[in-house]
């Protein structure tokens, strides 16, 4: 028995509108806006108050081509900076903030994939670095009891938490978990004010390195002397490391494409730790 003519009609109808507005009835996508987040400004929608130890100011700009963001892997000596002895963000502070609040800790772990019992041994774990490059991630405020994501900049000579593979996982001013940016190119919003020195062709988006870190090469941004981090939040046992071979002149030499210097010759892992200096 074939259905009424207009059944027909209508059911095409709904096929057509789902096709245009997808099965949520949301308006055609369009390129996500980007918020830019200088390092002086906590951003919308914090998580928690300021956590960061150590002074916010943004390295000298890079001279790069191109406008879009350059990969850069999480080992990469020198792509973070920091203040040898000094953890870049109070992470007990940072997990009793969190904790304090039931539907926080839980809006966090969700969007971090950890269970809400594991947040103060995800913060434990990550390790205290300052951004050295624009980085693009992915960053989520908190509002109305969840986690929104939404696509950021962060300025170079932001403090963040990372992984064991490199990558931030916590920007410290306002406690907002971060994950990897999306593929969409997207534009500054409207509302974001760049800083003097921003330029599309200087932003990096960090990929996770293909092992497990255990050390991590940073460049500090006080004295410019290059030092060695263990994983976790404990800075006291940094040490201080030779300047790399491409860098003799200077622990920041002039970067490629993408605003970091070029890596060393062999890359951090636990098979090819960084050289220690002797004793």
């Amino acid at each position: 028995m074939r259905p009424p003519r207009g059944v027909c009609v209508l059911a095409c109808a709904l096929a057509g509108a789902l096709l245009l507005t997808g099965c949520g009835g949301d308006t055609p996508s369009r390129p996500e806006r980007v918020v830019l987040q200088p390092v002086a400004a906590q951003g919308p929608d914090p998580f928690t108050r300021s956590t960061v130890t150590v002074p916010s100011t943004p390295p000298a700009p890079a001279t790069t081509a191109g406008g879009r963001p350059r990969s850069v892997s999480g080992g990469t000596p020198g792509l973070y900076g920091g203040v040898q002895g000094v953890a870049g963000c109070d992470v007990e502070r940072q997990i009793a903030l969190l904790t304090a609040d039931r539907a926080k800790a839980a809006a966090f772990a969700r969007a971090e994939g950890v269970a809400a019992s594991a947040v103060p041994g995800h913060l434990r774990a990550l390790t205290p670095v300052v951004l050295r490059a624009d980085t693009r991630v992915t960053d989520h405020g908190y509002r109305d009891g969840r986690a929104t994501a939404r696509q950021a900049v962060l300025q170079a000579g932001t403090a963040v938490l990372v992984d064991d593979r490199g990558v931030p996982r916590l920007r410290c001013a306002c406690g907002n978990p971060l994950r990897p940016p999306t593929a969409t190119p997207g534009e500054p919003s409207p509302r974001s004010l760049p800083w003097p020195d921003y330029r599309p062709g200087q932003v990096v988006v960090v990929t996770p390195a293909p092992h497990a870190l255990t050390l991590l090469t940073l460049v500090d941004v006080v004295t410019r002397a290059w030092i060695e981090r263990g994983p976790g939040p404990d800075a006291s046992r940094d040490r201080a490391l030779p300047a790399p071979a491409w860098a003799v002149t200077s622990p920041a030499p002039a970067p490629r494409a993408g605003g970091v210097p070029p890596p060393a010759r062999r890359p951090m892992s636990p098979a090819a730790p960084a050289r220690r200096p002797q004793e």
